[in-house]
């Protein structure tokens, strides 16, 4: 729910294919914001928070995510999504403190056998970065990325998942100032 008058609830679904062992080299979908968003008009919009939703294409009729990654032979299973401006080749160079990287969503299952051969599964979701950007939010000025990487998930071997992504926003006039301080930010590390 939209927490200020102005606020906006911007909502996509994006879908990507894991390989055949369950991996996939980082893959953006775009969220067009070019309603929103117009540096000749001086228009941007503040993002104020991102939620994202798991969801299994195929096998039951809840489209629900089992966050169990890997399968009976799989030692480490993740998965990793998160929202950016910038485009970055590849998922190992992301995280909170990369450039124009607004959060980082993680999953994770590691697998034990246990001395009598049964397995314990521990799986691992983290969300780093801010839920809430509120009062000002994360200004941006182009559409928004969203990427996604995985390795190891063989449970999902060669299978179709989508994300969905809510966004809480706020269309704001950007100033000169504004745009200093996002080029100072891109370039900061």
């Amino acid at each position: 729910m939209a927490k200020n008058k102005g606020d906006l609830i911007l909502r996509d679904r994006l879908q990507f294919t894991l390989d055949g062992t369950g991996d996939l080299a980082v893959n953006y979908g775009r969220i067009d914001l070019s309603d929103y968003v117009n540096v000749v008009r001086d228009e941007g919009l503040h993002i104020k928070e991102i939620t994202y939703q798991l969801r299994r294409v195929s096998g039951t009729e809840t489209a629900v995510f089992d966050p169990v990654l890997g399968t009976a032979t799989t030692a480490l299973a993740s998965m990793q999504i998160f929202a950016t401006t910038t485009a970055y080749e590849n998922a190992v160079d992301i995280g909170i403190a990369s450039p124009n990287v607004l959060n980082v969503f993680t999953m994770s299952t590691t697998r034990e056998t246990n001395a009598d051969g049964s397995q314990l599964w521990e799986n691992q979701e983290h969300f780093r970065g801010v839920y809430d950007l509120h009062p000002e939010g994360y200004t941006v000025v182009t559409d928004l990325l969203i990427g996604v990487a995985a390795s190891n998930c063989t449970k999902y071997t060669s299978e179709t998942v989508e994300i969905d992504i809510m966004m809480i926003a706020e269309p704001k006039k950007v100033t000169k100032d504004d745009l200093e301080r996002m080029l100072a930010q891109a370039t900061d590390l």
